[in-house]
């Protein structure tokens, strides 16, 4: 695991993800999350997403289009403990190019590639590392 560094999902490989061809659904992003809300929490439903939507009336109309940027459903936080507000890793849909990236707070584990892997699946998609290596149950295997 030491070698996968915050894998990405897309329906294909990539150098870069201005390339990407091949989109993810993002209703089907969003039906994913919604009915794992056992491990995933919506940015807009943690408190400082709930913050953020509340006060969007006090920034400026450039700072208020970036901020809803990460609301309405465009990240996910796994494995949320609202008393430390702290979470495993975070997963954001980027709709300008049809992909998913991750930031991990931890160490990846095996349980968090199986998570991406059904995600993925779900998707019709594949979790890649650095947007060129397939990770598969094969994988988790070495």
């Amino acid at each position: 695991m030491k070698k996968i560094k915050d894998p990405w999902i897309a329906k294909e490989k990539f150098d870069y993800t201005l390339k990407v061809k091949e989109r993810l659904s993002y209703e089907k992003w969003v039906e994913y999350v919604d009915t794992h809300k056992d491990y995933f929490l919506w940015y807009e439903e943690t408190e400082h997403g709930i913050d953020l939507l509340n006060n969007l009336h006090k920034v400026s109309h450039e700072s208020k289009l970036k901020h809803l940027k990460t609301l309405n459903k465009m990240i996910a936080y796994a494995q949320f403990n609202v008393k430390k507000r702290s979470f495993e890793f975070l997963l954001s849909f980027n709709v300008d190019y049809g992909v998913i990236s991750s930031t991990f707070n931890k160490k990846i584990s095996n349980q968090h590639i199986v998570r991406l892997i059904d995600l993925a699946k779900f998707l019709d998609a594949y979790v890649l590392n650095n947007g060129k290596q397939i990770i598969d149950e094969t994988f988790l295997e070495l």
